[in-house]
C-alpha cells in the first residue's frame, strides 16, 4: 500500500491514537457508565484514526479498504451515545436484551450492506475518485439504505439530549454544567453532519464529521480533567443520597439551597417540588441557635424542634462550614436525623425514672411508718394489758386508759386500712372495678364509722347528698377516699364544729364538697397536700396522722378518672371537692 499524508490525515490520526490512548485510561480505571462512555469514544477514535489512513491512500482500493474501518466505529457510536446517557441518568432499566437488539440491529445491517456494497449498491450507488484537490480523495453518491441509517443516527442522538435535558432539569448547580458540557459536545458533531448533508461543505469532498467529533472529544476530556465529569456521575450521587437515612441539605456561601436528598423532605414533611435556590430559613423556621451557627460559619451539632402536621419532631442537626481555604467561605452542609422518636423514649424514661425516685420516696416513708405510727400505739397496749394481768393497775384505773387506748385503736385501725389498700393497689397494679353504686350511702357508713369522735367533739354533720346520686366507680376506693376526707374534717373541726356534705351535677359528673369550719391550712401546706413528700400536722386534739391518707385519694381517684382539690383559708375551715364520673341513669333522674 502505497500513502501519501496530508494535514488533515496527520491531524486525523493523530487524534485517533490520543482518543484510543483516552480508551485504555477510561478502561483500566472507571467501571459501569464510563465504560459505556469509552465505547463511544473507541468508535471515534476508529472513525477518526481510519478516515486518516483514508485521506492519505493514493488507491481506490486502500480509500475502500479504510472506509469499512471507518463504519466498524460510524455505525455504533450513536447506539454507545445512547447507552452512555442512559446509564449516565440511571435508566439502567432501559438496558436490557430487547431494547439493546432494536438499538444495535440498525448499526449491524449497515456495517454489512457497506461492506457488501458492491452486490447491491443499497449504500453507495457510486464511488470514486475526485482528483481536482490537492490529493486525491473518494467521491460517493449514497443509496437508499443511508438516509436510513442517518434517521436513526440522528433518533439517537436527538434522544440521548432530550433524556439530558429532562434530567438537566432537577440537577444542581454542580451537575448542571456536567451536563451543559456533554450536550454541548454533542451537538457539535450533529450540526457538522447535518451541515455535510445540506451540502455546506468547506473542505469539498472531505467530511467535516469526523473533525466535529474530535473537537467533542477534547471538550469532554477538559470536563473530565477541569470538572471532574466521570470522577462522580449524578447517578452514583443519587444513589447515595437516595441511600442515605439522615437528611442532606448543602448551602452556597449566600445560604441558599443548591441541594439536598430525598429524605430530608420526608422527615420535614416537604411537598414542593423543588427548594434548590430558596433561602435555609424557609426550611428551618425561627431558629436562632442553628442560624447562630450559619451566621458564624462555624461547625456544631445540637437539637432543634419543629412542628410537623401539628405535632412537635426533634431533629439531631450536624453543620459542618466549607472553606476553600482559611479565608474563603463556600457553603454549609447540613445533616439532619429524625430523632422524635429516641426523645419520646427518653422522656418515658425519664418519667418512669422519677416516679420510682419518687416511688421509693413513698415506701421508705411507708416503712417509717410501720416502724414508728403502727408499732408505737400497739406497744403501748400491749404495755397496758400487761400492767392489768400482773396486778400493778387496778380495774379502775385500767379505765381511765380506755378513752386513750380507743383513739390509738381507731388510728390504727385506719392506718392499717390505708396500708392495706395501698399495697393491694400495688399488687395487683391499676385494676379497677368500676361499678354504678349510690354515694350518700356510702356517705352515711362511714359517718356511722366516726360516730364516737364526733360526739366527743361535738360536731354537727350535715349529709345533703341527693338519695340518687349514683357514680360509676371502683366502690372500695371511694369508701376509703371519703372515709380519709371526713377523718381529716373531724381531726381538724374544732369543739362544737360543724361538717357538711354536699354535691352538684355538672355535666358527666358528680361534684362532692366535704367542708368544715375548722382551723385551715395556709397555701403553702395546699400545695402539698397530694405531693408524694408526706407531710402531717396534729388535730385540734392532738389527733396523730401520717399524711398517707391524702396520697392514697389523689391516687385512687385519677385512677377512676375523677380530680380532687382542696380550697381552705386559715381559720375559717377547709373544702374537699372530689369530681368522679356519674352515670346517664343518674342524669335522666335528675332531669325528672
Amino acid at each position: 500500500m502505497t500513502s501519501i499524508p496530508n494535514f488533515f490525515s496527520i491531524i486525523l490520526i493523530l487524534c485517533g491514537f490520543i482518543i484510543l490512548y483516552l480508551c485504555i485510561r477510561i478502561f483500566r480505571r472507571y467501571e459501569l457508565v464510563v465504560r459505556w462512555f469509552g465505547y463511544m469514544l473507541f468508535s471515534i477514535g476508529i472513525w477518526s484514526l481510519s478516515y486518516g489512513f483514508e485521506l492519505s491512500s493514493t488507491t481506490l482500493e486502500q480509500m475502500l479498504f479504510w472506509q469499512n474501518v471507518e463504519y466498524l466505529g460510524i455505525v455504533l457510536i450513536p447506539a454507545f451515545w445512547l447507552l452512555f446517557i442512559l446509564k449516565f441518568t440511571g435508566r439502567d432499566k432501559y438496558i436490557n436484551i430487547k431494547n439493546m437488539i432494536w438499538i444495535f440491529i440498525i448499526p449491524l445491517i449497515t456495517l454489512l450492506l457497506v461492506w457488501t456494497n458492491n452486490f447491491h449498491h443499497l449504500y453507495f450507488k457510486s464511488i470514486s475518485i475526485d482528483h481536482s484537490e490537492s490529493f486525491p480523495l473518494l467521491s460517493v453518491e449514497f443509496g437508499p439504505w443511508y438516509f436510513v441509517y442517518t434517521t436513526y443516527f440522528y433518533i439517537l442522538l436527538a434522544l440521548g439530549v432530550v433524556i439530558l435535558i429532562k434530567k438537566d432539569r432537577n440537577s444542581n448547580l454542580i451537575f448542571k454544567r456536567h451536563n451543559l458540557i456533554i450536550l454541548l459536545a454533542a451537538f457539535i458533531p450533529w450540526l457538522a453532519n447535518l451541515a455535510h448533508l445540506l451540502g455546506f461543505r468547506p473542505m469539498g469532498h472531505i467530511d467535516i464529521t469526523p473533525f466535529a467529533f474530535i473537537l467533542t472529544v477534547f471538550m469532554l476530556s477538559i470536563g473530565i480533567i477541569r470538572f471532574r465529569l466521570l470522577d462522580i456521575i449524578p447517578i452514583a450521587r443519587e444513589k447515595v443520597l437516595e441511600a442515605m437515612k439522615e437528611g442532606l441539605i448543602v448551602m452556597d456561601h449566600l445560604d441558599r439551597i443548591i441541594d439536598l436528598n430525598p429524605e430530608i423532605k420526608i422527615i420535614l414533611s416537604i411537598s414542593e417540588e423543588s427548594l434548590i435556590g430558596k433561602n435555609i430559613d424557609s426550611v428551618f423556621p425561627n431558629q436562632p441557635e442553628l442560624f447562630e451557627y450559619i451566621i458564624g460559619r462555624k461547625d456544631g451539632r445540637i437539637k432543634i424542634e419543629l412542628q410537623r402536621n401539628g405535632y412537635p419532631i426533634f431533629m439531631d442537626v450536624s453543620i459542618k462550614a466549607l472553606f476553600e481555604n482559611r479565608n474563603s467561605y463556600k457553603g454549609l452542609i447540613i445533616l439532619t436525623r429524625d430523632i422524635t422518636e429516641q426523645v419520646g423514649i427518653e422522656n418515658r424514661f425519664r418519667i418512669q425514672s422519677d416516679q420510682l425516685i419518687t416511688t421509693n420516696k413513698l415506701k421508705d416513708r411507708l416503712f417509717s411508718i410501720i416502724a414508728h405510727d403502727l408499732r408505737s400505739p400497739l406497744i403501748n397496749l400491749n404495755e397496758v394489758i400487761k400492767m392489768m394481768n400482773s396486778g400493778m393497775i387496778s380495774d379502775a384505773e385500767f379505765k381511765l386508759f380506755i378513752p386513750q387506748l380507743s383513739k390509738n385503736i381507731s388510728y390504727t385501725t385506719g392506718l392499717l386500712e390505708n396500708l392495706l389498700f395501698w399495697s393491694r393497689s400495688q399488687l395487683q397494679g391499676e385494676v379497677i372495678k368500676q361499678l354504678y353504686f349510690n354515694f350518700k350511702v356510702i356517705t352515711d357508713n362511714v359517718i356511722t364509722l366516726f360516730d364516737h369522735e364526733i360526739k366527743e367533739k361535738d360536731i354537727t354533720t350535715e349529709n345533703n347528698l341527693d338519695p340518687f346520686s349514683l357514680v360509676y366507680a371502683d366502690m372500695d376506693m371511694i369508701q376509703l377516699i371519703v372515709r380519709n376526707l371526713i377523718s381529716n374534717a373531724i381531726k381538724f373541726s374544732k369543739h362544737g364544729g360543724t361538717i357538711k356534705i354536699t354535691s352538684i351535677i355538672k355535666g358527666k359528673d358528680f361534684i362532692m364538697c366535704i367542708s368544715d369550719s375548722g382551723v385551715g391550712t395556709s397555701l403553702v401546706n395546699q400545695k402539698k397536700l397530694f405531693e408524694q413528700e408526706t407531710f402531717t400536722t396534729r388535730g385540734t386534739d392532738n389527733e396523730e396522722g401520717t399524711g398517707l391518707g391524702l396520697l392514697l385519694c389523689k391516687d385512687f381517684i385519677d385512677k377512676n378518672g375523677g380530680k380532687i382539690w382542696v380550697e381552705s383559708k386559715i381559720g375559717i375551715g377547709t373544702k374537699f371537692f372530689v369530681q368522679i364520673p356519674n352515670s346517664p341513669i343518674n342524669q335522666e333522674l335528675l332531669d325528672r
